[in-house]
């Protein structure tokens, strides 16, 4: 076996002068994605494969693998390949709504018009899926932070990728874009550009940050995504594993994430979706610097959007909650004489279904309310007395309609309002404000933590 080596700089020659044949003679658009790449080429008696990371292609009699320096693919048009490229720029909540029976099939599957990409490292994942796009009628705008000079003195193919973006009509590299202030480029009173897609994989704070910076991040990024975001647009967010949080089964591992569907309830978003994400470009943004980075073991893409009028259901193990308790108090005779015009009784009260149909009834559509525990208590007072008290535990989840907690403590209120109309309240405990948001995964583990002390 005979193997020829090229030099890193002649090589990314060739590759360039492939690329721009290859749009010249139109084969691209129907057959290729190109970035850039290091090529061995070798011969053998008896296969050919082109290989891109771990897969490969075979062809012929020769034997052609790359060494990814971006991300490089070859969609051809044969048998053997499987390729649904549509339906991966397609609106990926399309599916997620509560009523299927309100949406066309044109709408379930519809393709996304355009695609803004946020912090693109070395704008490798633009370079990716460029051609892509293209053969799909779907605009891109790839955006990094830098200014165009840094940019290319920090990264050593920033140029090339620039250049095999922008060979597109409808493609965009754009140096010196702020994440975090997206309306300054693309707003305007009479001509915003709005976007069905936006996507920011594994932010992170310039150099060594801890989890304060990289959730301000987060959050100035979702506030400012939410101002040019289209009515049924995205915004895809890739985490390692752990940072988002939404999966927490603890309020401590919660508390050590970056909280991020926390942040987009208080932009008006829902977290909507999450599965895991493997990234198929060159991560080469560390902390700012030209290098790899760890993902950890399951990277995953989390999906933002607007509540669409109530329409997208969240999956309850990735709901965001807040809680209070509600002190009932239990009056000596719990009998009811008949003469009493309320529409429930005591009983009814303390078994608990009653309080949850009652705080139901006063919260937006798309909030579920649940009374997951309670508990009949004897509590001794201040002036001595013993007091027959019921305490329910309150939950809010945000089934299709975001929760945060100053919304959330609205709800508290006229809960309160609300169940006095019927039953007396403990006065003490009345006006206390409701939790921190949290994830629904961890609302069970804690209250068989506070019940009996173990997790």
């Amino acid at each position: 076996m005979m193997v020829v080596h090229s030099s890193r700089r002649r090589v990314c020659a060739r590759a360039a002068i492939s690329y721009v044949y290859l749009l010249v003679s139109g084969l691209s658009s129907r057959h290729y994605t190109c970035s850039s790449f290091l090529l061995t080429y070798s011969k053998s008696a008896h296969h050919t494969s082109i290989r891109f990371g771990h897969r490969h292609i075979h062809q012929g009699h020769q034997r052609y693998s790359t060494k990814p320096l971006s991300t490089t693919k070859l969609l051809e048009d044969t048998s053997h390949i499987q390729i649904d490229a549509s339906n991966k720029w397609s609106f990926v909540l399309a599916n997620n709504v509560e009523d299927h029976q309100d949406q066309t099939t044109a709408e379930k599957d519809e393709t996304i018009r355009n695609i803004l990409v946020c912090g693109d490292g070395d704008l490798s994942y633009s370079a990716e899926i460029a051609s892509e796009l293209d053969t799909l009628g779907i605009e891109l705008y790839a955006t990094v932070l830098e200014d165009e000079a840094t940019h290319n003195k920090v990264y050593k193919y920033s140029s090339l990728n620039a250049k095999i973006i922008n060979a597109f009509s409808k493609h965009n590299a754009l140096f010196g874009v702020d994440a975090t202030t997206l309306s300054t480029y693309f707003g305007g009173s009479d001509n915003t550009t709005t976007f069905d897609r936006i996507q920011f994989n594994f932010p992170h704070w310039r150099g060594k940050a801890n989890n304060r910076y990289n959730r301000q991040l987060i959050n100035e990024f979702l506030r400012s995504a939410a101002t040019v975001l289209s009515p049924r647009g995205e915004i895809h967010i890739a985490l390692c594993d752990g940072q988002g949080g939404c999966s927490s089964t603890t309020l401590q591992g919660w508390k050590g994430s970056w909280q991020a569907s926390m942040f987009a309830a208080e932009h008006g978003l829902l977290l909507a979706s999450v599965s895991p994400y493997e990234p198929q470009y060159n991560l080469s943004s560390h902390r700012g610097v030209d290098r790899p980075f760890n993902l950890g073991k399951k990277p995953k893409m989390h999906v933002f959007a607007k509540p669409n009028n109530g329409h997208i259901h969240v999956p309850r193990d990735i709901q965001l909650c807040c809680r209070h308790e509600l002190h009932i108090v239990v009056p000596e005779d719990e009998e009811d004489d008949g003469s009493s015009d309320t529409i429930c009784s005591m009983d009814q009260i303390l078994a608990g279904d009653t309080v949850e149909m009652i705080i139901q009834g006063i919260v937006p559509k798309g909030v579920r309310v649940e009374v997951p525990a309670r508990q009949i208590l004897e509590i001794r007072e201040a002036e001595g007395s013993l007091q027959k008290v019921a305490v329910f535990l309150i939950v809010y989840c945000s089934e299709r309609y975001p929760v945060t907690r100053s919304q959330a403590d609205s709800w508290r209120e006229l809960a309160e309002v609300e169940v006095e109309k019927f039953v007396p309240l403990r006065e003490n405990r009345r006006g206390r404000t409701v939790s921190h948001p949290f994830p629904y995964p961890s609302l069970h583990p804690e209250i068989k933590y506070r019940t009996t002390g173990e997790r």
